[in-house]
C-alpha cells in the first residue's frame, strides 16, 4: 500500500474511532469528550482547510452557539454529538439572538457521530446563509475533505491524529481494531495474498442466488444482511471514500473471494451459512496473528456484502444456466 493509502487509513481509523467512543459515551451520558474534542478540533480543521480557528471561550467567555471561530476568515463553528434538526435549529436561534451573523460569514455545525438526511432547510430569517448539504459536517465529510489534499499535508494530519488523538483520548487502538480498522485490514490481507487456483466464470444475479440458488436460506441470508446494514453500512462507505480501489485491486479481490468462497462451500454441501460462518473464522484467525482483537461482525458483514454482490459463493455461469 503506496504512503498516502496508508496514511488515509490510519486517519480514517482514528477519526472512526472518535466518532464511535463519542456515540458510546453519550449513550451512557458522559459528555467529556465533547469538551476535549472543541481543542482536538481547532487543530485538526485549521490543517485541513488552512482555517485560523481558536476556541470561542477563550476568546469569548461563554460564547453561545459557537465553539470555534475564526475571526480573519469569518467563520464560526459548532462541534456537537447531538445530530437531530431540534439541536441544528436551536443553534442557528442562538446564533441570531446574540447577532453572531454580523461578526462571521459562516455558520459551521460540525457533528462528531453522523449526521442525517435533514429534509427541510433550515431557517435563518433571512439574517444568514445556512446550507445543509455543505455547512453541516460530520467525520464521513472530513475524510473525503482530508482525501483530496496533498500527501504532505496529509502525513501532516496524520502525524498530529497519532500526537493528539491516539495518545491522549484513548489507547485501544493498539490491541482492538474497530468496525473501519477491521475491513481495512481484512482487504489489504486479501490484496496481498492473491493466490487464486481457479477463476471462475460467474454471473452476478443476487436474486437469482438468494431466492432460487439458496432458497432454504433465504429468510436467513436476508435477515443477516439487514441487520449488519443498519450496524456497518456506513463503515464501507467511509472505507470506499477514504482509500479507494483501483480496477486491478478490485478484480484481485474478487477472484480471491469467489475462489475461498466456493472451497468452503464445497466442504459445507452447499450450506451458504455454515460456509460463511467457516469463512469468517478463516478470516478472524489470518487477521489476528499480530494479536489485535479484530470485529468478527464486521468480517461477517463485509463478507454478507460480497455475497450480494456474487463476489462470494459466485454464480458459476454453466450451473446459473440450467438454473434458469
Amino acid at each position: 500500500m503506496m504512503n498516502k493509502e496508508i496514511y488515509l487509513k490510519n486517519v480514517a481509523e482514528s477519526l472512526a474511532l472518535l466518532s464511535k467512543q463519542v456515540e458510546l459515551l453519550n449513550a451512557v451520558n458522559l459528555y467529556d469528550i465533547n469538551i476535549i474534542a472543541e481543542d482536538f478540533f481547532t487543530g485538526l480543521l485549521n490543517l485541513i482547510f488552512g482555517y485560523k480557528l481558536k476556541n470561542a471561550n477563550v476568546v469569548e467567555k461563554n460564547a453561545q452557539a459557537i465553539d470555534l471561530i475564526d475571526e480573519e476568515n469569518k467563520i464560526s463553528i459548532q462541534v456537537t454529538s447531538d445530530n437531530s434538526s431540534t439541536k441544528i435549529k436551536h443553534t442557528i436561534h442562538e446564533y441570531i439572538d446574540n447577532k453572531s451573523y454580523e461578526k462571521y460569514d459562516r455558520l459551521i455545525v460540525l457533528i462528531l457521530t453522523r449526521k442525517k438526511k435533514y429534509s427541510n432547510p433550515f431557517d435563518t430569517n433571512n439574517t444568514f446563509i445556512f446550507d445543509k448539504g455543505s455547512d453541516i459536517l460530520d467525520i464521513k465529510d472530513l475524510i473525503k475533505s482530508i482525501r483530496g489534499l496533498e500527501i504532505e499535508k496529509i502525513r501532516e494530519i496524520n502525524d498530529f491524529l497519532g500526537r493528539e488523538l491516539c495518545d491522549k483520548v484513548y489507547s485501544a487502538k493498539e490491541t482492538q481494531a474497530n468496525e473501519i480498522d477491521t475491513i481495512i485490514d481484512l482487504i489489504e490481507y486479501i490484496s496481498k495474498h492473491k493466490e487464486v487456483k481457479k477463476k471462475i466464470d460467474s454471473e452476478v444475479d443476487p436474486e437469482y442466488k438468494i431466492f432460487k440458488r439458496f432458497k432454504d436460506f433465504s429468510e436467513r441470508l436476508i435477515s443477516e444482511y439487514t441487520t449488519l446494514y443498519t450496524l456497518y453500512g456506513d463503515a464501507i462507505e467511509t472505507i470506499n471514500e477514504t482509500i479507494g480501489i483501483d480496477e486491478a485491486q478490485d478484480i484481485i479481490i474478487m477472484f480471491y473471494l469467489q475462489d475461498i468462497s466456493m472451497q468452503f462451500l464445497d466442504e459445507t454441501n452447499d450450506n451458504p451459512i455454515k460456509a460463511l460462518n467457516k469463512l469468517v473464522g478463516y478470516f478472524e484467525d489470518k487477521l489476528s496473528v499480530n494479536g489485535k482483537k479484530y470485529d468478527r461482525a464486521a468480517i461477517k458483514f463485509y463478507l454478507v456484502n460480497e455475497m450480494i454482490k456474487c463476489r462470494v459463493f459466485p454464480n458459476e455461469r454453466d450451473e446459473y444456466n440450467g438454473g434458469k
